[in-house]
């Protein structure tokens, strides 16, 4: 069932009735919760029950507002539902950003095996450039009479 929420009912009728109406919504699934039965009068045989069934109605809910500041709605999101959609959002997040690291490490050494060659030999003109730079940059003489 596709429940988005819940209604509150008030159900009044003779004892058989309301059992009735309440074993129907059980049986179906509907029965959230429901008070415990009071009599409407002293005299009159009839009770009354506040039933909680679930909302099964198509849409968003209207929304009644009682003042300028607060807004209810009958709409519901349980905790636990939240708090599973979280945890999936946030593991699927982490196991994206985890399998994009994998593919990167995997691309770079991939990239330095087929390019080693390449590397190696701009590092060794490098360390040629250095050096002929290191050899260039002093006089020549030696700094200390015992050297």
């Amino acid at each position: 069932m596709n429940a988005i929420g819940y209604r509150d009912h008030t159900l009044i009728g003779l004892p058989d009735q309301v059992a009735n109406v309440i074993r129907n919504h059980h049986t179906a699934g509907t029965l959230i919760s429901l008070s415990a039965p009071r009599p409407v009068s002293p005299t009159d045989p009839r009770i009354r029950v506040a039933l909680r069934l679930v909302d099964t109605t198509a849409g968003p809910r209207p929304v009644r507002v009682t003042s300028l500041r607060t807004h209810i709605t009958d709409r519901v999101r349980p905790r636990r539902s939240r708090r599973t959609r979280r945890v999936i959002a946030i593991t699927t997040a982490v196991a994206i950003v985890v399998a994009g690291l994998v593919a990167a490490a995997f691309y770079l050494v991939a990239f330095l095996i087929d390019h080693a060659a390449i590397i190696a030999g701009l590092l060794a003109v490098a360390a040629l450039i250095l050096a002929a730079l290191r050899g260039t940059a002093g006089s020549g003489k030696r700094h200390c009479p015992g050297c």
